[in-house]
């Protein structure tokens, strides 16, 4: 089906080549649900054709989901149908803005339905006819690689170029939000999942955020090196920085893994899927009259939980969904990585990125923050940095479980910590850690080093590293950093994250 000008009220008008186009109404409706509702201008998807109308004359809401890597597209999209497709785009004259592949089904639909080569062109450059001949083109890509089940879509869309362009953070929860766990993973807190948009697989998490300083308001966030660049031993011993604007940016994408981000929905969905038998069950009961005075609140409540879990669900699906939309920010900085075993000395192994506008900002940044989600009762948490009984600590758990680290603590003080014993009287640093997938665990700082060893093509690497705790290296050579204050606060050496118990303010 492709789309010409039309102004049929009665969803289509003329046909051409076996297709049909829509009108107008029909055009501004198709994206319904999406987050910018962008107008249709021409799909291949042949007849019969489902209208975006649905019951009472409200539009049917559409959602966006990635492709999976077993798709028969995924393999081939790069080597393959992307240049045809921008081929025949140049050939055309076409002013498009986006291309990518993604599901577009209609939300309450459990099929993801069809691949969609999803085109954007500029607003106004393309009218209905020519966005027909257009979109029949591609689809001749498409179908020249033997690809099924698979149409375009073409869109007017417009692209911000930024550093980030994706899904905004979601809002920190308050202490009594019912959904803490379900929304940890999209919220401003440390340690989230993130890829190199190049190598979505490979996956690693933000150690710690720092602000710009001076007049430079960004917000930067750092990681691993080997988690924003996959190379080779002799890449890696190259200084990366992004000089200028030309230079082609390194975007870093959070829930990189198409995957991850399926077992999280599916996790949502399974919930939602609980929660509902849950008050099914009730409601039997204060049919039957068998239930409980409190039965009455536990229906709210679980009704209440269910109908805020789908809208969250709907709302990952529709905004996160994309690997586009989840590109949170770009690259900016690496210094070359070094080990060593020398004393004083540990792997200098960062990179440095810096958050796209719009992305995160004051209202949802409240600086380093590690949420101790759900997993362990006050309780457990207490057992568990229970060191010495008669050495008094000034832990305590928050009561929206929002654990602010505050201040910096040299390695030195972490190790020689005498507020943190064990049974034994001997000095035994607490810290915690949030992983991506583990939650919140706890464990005790080693006083004596580590020692790593490990062959990277065909080069022996010997490491010391501090057991049970991450530290910033300190083997930065501040007149090699960029200029600017960020890069001159990362040559302080510091205990980043986990922070020692004792350093915590509840």
């Amino acid at each position: 089906m492709s789309a010409i000008d039309s102004t049929n009220s009665g969803g289509f008008n003329d046909s051409m080549g076996g297709f049909v186009v829509p009108s107008k109404i029909f055009s501004i409706s198709y994206y319904h649900g999406l987050p910018s509702k962008p107008p249709l201008l021409a799909p291949t998807k042949p007849q019969p054709y489902i209208s975006p109308i649905g019951f009472f004359d409200h539009p049917v809401s559409k959602t966006i989901h990635a492709i999976s890597e077993k798709h028969p597209i995924a393999s081939i999209w790069d080597s393959s149908i992307s240049d045809g497709i921008m081929s025949a785009l140049k050939q055309m004259d076409i002013e498009w803005t986006s291309l990518e592949v993604v599901h577009i089904p209609v939300a309450t639909d459990p099929s993801l339905g069809p691949a969609i080569v999803w085109i954007g062109v500029q607003p106004g450059t393309l009218n209905y006819r020519k966005a027909a001949t257009t979109a029949l083109k591609c689809q001749e890509v498409i179908d020249a690689n033997s690809i099924a089940d698979c149409f375009v879509e073409i869109r007017s869309s417009v692209v911000t170029r930024s550093s980030g362009s994706g899904a905004r953070f979601i809002d920190l929860f308050g202490v009594r939000d019912p959904l803490r766990e379900e929304k940890d993973p999209f919220t401003a807190t440390l340690s989230f999942p993130i890829s190199a948009k190049e190598t979505l697989d490979m996956v690693g998490s933000v150690g710690f955020s720092l602000d710009g300083g001076g007049e430079d308001n960004n917000i930067y966030l750092v990681t691993a090196r080997h988690v924003a660049l996959v190379e080779s031993f002799e890449e890696s011993q190259v200084e990366y920085t992004k000089a200028d604007t030309n230079q082609p940016k390194k975007g870093m994408v959070r829930i990189g893994s198409n995957a991850d981000l399926r077992q999280i929905v599916a996790d949502m969905a399974s919930k939602i899927k609980s929660l509902g038998e849950r008050g099914w069950a009730i409601e039997n009961a204060i049919e039957n009259g068998t239930a409980t005075p409190e039965d009455g609140v536990s229906l709210t409540l679980t009704s209440s939980r269910v109908a805020k879990l789908v809208d969250l669900r709907k709302h990952i699906d529709t905004q996160w969904g994309a690997v586009e939309s989840r590109v949170f920010g770009e690259l900016v900085w690496a210094p070359p990585i070094s080990f060593s075993t020398q004393p004083g000395r540990t792997t200098l192994d960062l990179a440095v990125i810096k958050i796209g506008p719009g992305i995160l900002d004051k209202n949802i940044f409240f600086g380093n923050v590690i949420h101790f989600g759900d997993r362990l009762t006050n309780v457990e948490i207490r057992e568990t940095v229970k060191t010495d009984p008669t050495i008094a600590t000034s832990f305590k758990v928050p009561e929206d479980r929002l654990i602010r680290l505050r201040g910096q603590t040299p390695k030195a003080e972490v190790i020689a910590n005498l507020s943190m014993k064990n049974s034994n009287g001997n000095n035994c640093p607490i810290v915690f850690k949030h992983g991506p997938k583990s939650g919140v665990t706890f464990g005790k700082v080693s006083c004596v080093s580590c020692y790593t060893r490990r062959i990277w093509e065909g080069v022996e690497i010997l490491s010391r590293e501090l057991g049970g705790s991450s530290v910033l290296p300190q083997n930065v050579d501040v007149a090699s950093l960029p200029s600017g204050p960020i890069f001159q606060r990362l040559a302080i050496p510091v205990h980043v994250s986990p922070m020692p118990m004792a350093e915590l303010v509840g």
